[in-house]
């Protein structure tokens, strides 16, 4: 063949017709959206309980609330009873009276505490606990002044003393033996920092 022969190729030869999308690909877009949306909406509305339904689960709800509530008032009633029952049951016990003095060595103060410790404990454990803590008083005494003596000032701070009365509440019933002493009570407690 010849160069003659062969015509040379155009452009418009090269380039495929591009066809654009029709009106007809836009509604088969458009159907299969509808179809979707209301597929979603017939499941929704199987799922979705009738108007009966729903006002006998309401029903069922209100009664429970009513008797939950219920409940939570005996609950109440009983305790503030039993809490009644107990501060009438109550006896207070002197734990000492104690004076202690310690040394910061990190800020090169010293702290000055003096406190009476008193402690409730059950009118019918009373004689046990007072046995008890006449057989351990020297070492129910040590532990609350290492309880003391490493209390920071925050703590010595605090209005409540809570950590410290946790603190004592729970070495003094370990030393007990028993968790006779049911609280911790601070009087005079004062302290000063020099």
């Amino acid at each position: 063949m010849s160069a003659a022969t062969v015509a040379p190729p155009t452009a418009e030869a090269e380039v495929p017709a591009v066809k654009k999308p029709g009106f007809m690909t836009l509604v088969k877009a458009l159907a299969v959206v509808s179809v979707l949306v209301l597929l979603q909406l017939v499941g929704v509305s199987m799922l979705l309980p009738s108007a009966a339904e729903t006002a006998s689960i309401a029903k069922k709800l209100a009664s429970a609330d009513k008797v939950h509530e219920a409940d939570e008032s005996e609950h109440a009633l009983a305790e503030e009873e039993a809490i009644s029952k107990i501060s009438h049951d109550v006896r207070e016990v002197k734990l000492g009276s104690y004076h202690v003095v310690t040394f910061n060595t990190n800020t090169g103060t010293s702290l000055n505490i003096d406190f009476e410790l008193y402690g409730t404990v059950l009118a019918k454990e009373e004689t046990e606990f007072n046995n008890l803590f006449e057989a351990n008083k020297v070492r129910l005494r040590e532990q609350i002044l290492v309880t003391v003596r490493g209390s920071d000032v925050a703590d010595l701070s605090d209005p409540d003393l809570g950590l410290l009365k946790r603190q004592i509440l729970e070495k003094t019933n370990r030393t007990l033996g028993k968790p006779l002493l049911n609280e911790a009570i601070f009087s005079k407690f004062s302290f000063i920092e020099r």
